[in-house]
């Protein structure tokens, strides 16, 4: 089966839409109790049978309720639009679109035509957040968050986050792949569809930051510039260094990171060094001792005490968490 035979296949009503298209109402497939709670909660034990990921197809022809997920989920907009609603915030996904939405958020969705096939990809699993999504897909340059943070699209993703990828090719066949895998079953075919997430992740990495490059014609050339030189510098450089490589002393470029930035020098050194380190935990088999060397530290207790800054866990406990969401 090749894609334009499983779209076919998506194509066609099954009971249930059939049932929502003649009688006009919504089947609660799921079995949420929408009459004793005013927003139910989706389980995660409904789905996840074959692994970490679930993939399927959102029934047309009847508005779904507001509810509420376990799990991390993706929706992505094969063909047509719809209407939903994330946090009471309407987002009009188009084709080629992708909505992604971490656990507890509320959302309803308005009922869907024959021709819009909205696609749920569900990730579970405590060590997938839409807070580790966001740092693989944010990028760890300092210049990319600074643009970031002067987007309004991703600078407060109030826990979802709306890729405008109808344009973006790359991005649909990488889903597209995911959800033919998931149709096929092949052998290790859960494998391959965690490694084409990751892939994905690099693609909308690239969504973002051409959005984000696009509202910032009229940010200061020059704060891009100091930045790009700390992301290329950030593991020997001090503040004086940086003030006397741009010709100023170093009250007036302290002042000037934090008011363009909102970051002093020293927290801005502290976001590479910790971004740098997940990487090389979540990409490399260096040691410890290795990464606090490539980071600028001169000992294992002083990466540890970078990560207490960012999260109650430890660089080895991190490491196990992010190696297990990628299996």
């Amino acid at each position: 089966m090749n894609f334009e035979e499983l779209k076919i296949k998506l194509w066609q009503e099954n009971k249930i839409e059939q049932e929502q298209r003649l009688e006009g109402h919504n089947v609660n497939d799921q079995h949420l109790p929408f009459e004793e709670i005013a927003i139910p909660k989706m389980p995660e034990a409904n789905f996840f049978t074959d692994g970490n990921i679930f993939i399927n197809k959102h029934h047309r022809y009847s508005e779904m309720p507001a509810h509420t997920h376990e799990f991390v989920e993706f929706n992505y907009m094969l063909s047509g639009h719809c209407v939903q609603y994330v946090n009471e915030q309407r987002i009009d996904l188009q084709e080629g679109e992708i909505l992604l939405m971490d656990k507890d958020i509320v959302q309803r969705i308005d009922p869907l035509g024959k021709d819009d096939i909205l696609i749920n990809i569900l990730l579970k699993g405590d060590s997938i957040t839409t807070g580790i999504i966001v740092n693989m897909v944010k990028s760890n340059g300092l210049v990319n968050e600074f643009l970031l943070s002067a987007s309004n699209d991703y600078s407060d993703h109030n826990a979802f986050i709306y890729f405008r990828s109808g344009q973006k090719k790359e991005v649909q066949e990488i889903v597209h792949k995911m959800i033919l895998e998931y149709y096929q079953k092949e052998n290790y075919y859960m494998r391959s569809i965690n490694l084409l997430l990751s892939l994905l992740m690099i693609e909308l990495t690239r969504v973002i930051e051409a959005d984000s490059l696009e509202n910032s014609q009229e940010q200061d050339e020059e704060i891009l510039t100091i930045l790009r030189y700390i992301e290329s510098h950030f593991t020997a450089l001090t503040l004086s260094d940086l003030a006397k490589f741009f010709g100023y002393n170093s009250n007036y470029m302290s002042n000037k990171l934090k008011k363009e930035t909102g970051y002093s020098f020293q927290k801005l050194i502290n976001n590479m060094r910790y971004q740098t380190a997940l990487d090389l935990l979540r990409e490399t088999d260096k040691t410890l001792e290795e990464i606090a060397h490539d980071i600028g530290f001169d000992s294992v207790p002083s990466l540890y005490k970078l990560f207490s800054k960012y999260t109650d866990q430890t660089p080895k406990t991190v490491k196990s968490v992010l190696n297990k969401g990628q299996n």
